[in-house]
């Protein structure tokens, strides 16, 4: 057996502080073979994909990075996407909203939220996968980091919001630890941001080499020759 994880650092000058943001996520272009490439990029298993261990503090400090998982890491924490959105004032239900419907979101600095895989600007869209509660949507593609306050509508229905706030899968409590494959880290230099990214790839490799050791086992067998 074969395991390969890959992944992409993805990093930013930002003009507000702290400057520099570092987005690590995990990258999966299919199953091998074909082999890994410079244009083909696997991940294998795929409960590797979410290699990040991160932890919701509380809504004033957000979400926090712990570590590059571990092989024990992979099998203790939940996988939680950020594809909850709520809003304490709202009444999602009552308005009506539902699935398809596009939920609109405008950042205070909106080069925060933007990177590869959020070219947009002001304001964000996100399509509306279903209703979970009177306060709660869920969404079909994850938000790209934890915020709080945030000013939305939903045009469709003419609802809208100051007080939104994006949260995890399940609406973990503060202190809860859990995996995803997309975490925003943000720096105060370019120094700091390297060394992050070289002791993740030196983590990322110790994974790897502790799955594939788990995927050993033992052999019975005998060769031999007649004549």
């Amino acid at each position: 057996m074969s395991v390969f994880v890959s992944y992409v650092f993805e990093k930013d000058q930002l003009t507000v502080a702290p400057t520099l943001r570092v987005i690590t996520r995990n990258r999966d272009d299919g199953g091998v073979p074909p082999s890994p490439s410079v244009s083909y990029f696997p991940t294998l298993p795929n409960e590797l994909r979410e290699f990040l261990v991160l932890q919701y503090l509380d809504d004033v400090l957000g979400e926090t990075y712990v570590r590059v998982a571990t092989l024990s890491d992979i099998s203790t924490y939940t996988v939680r996407a950020l594809d909850t959105f709520e809003d304490s004032t709202a009444n999602f239900s009552g308005a009506g909203v539902g699935f398809g419907d596009i939920l609109e979101i405008s950042v205070v600095n909106p080069e925060t939220w933007t990177s590869s895989e959020y070219p947009s600007s002001n304001p964000f869209q996100f399509s509306v996968l279903g209703v979970i509660s009177p306060t709660k949507i869920q969404i079909a593609t994850p938000f790209p980091v934890f915020a709080a306050n945030l000013t939305w509508s939903i045009p469709l229905r003419s609802i809208s919001g100051i007080q939104g706030i994006t949260r995890r899968n399940g609406s973990p409590s503060p202190g809860t630890i859990f995996r995803d494959g997309r975490h925003n880290r943000r720096f105060l230099t370019a120094v700091d941001g390297e060394n992050y990214v070289v002791s993740a790839k030196a983590a990322l490799l110790s994974l790897v080499n502790e799955s594939m050791g788990s995927t050993l086992v033992d052999e019975t067998g005998t060769v031999g020759s007649t004549l």
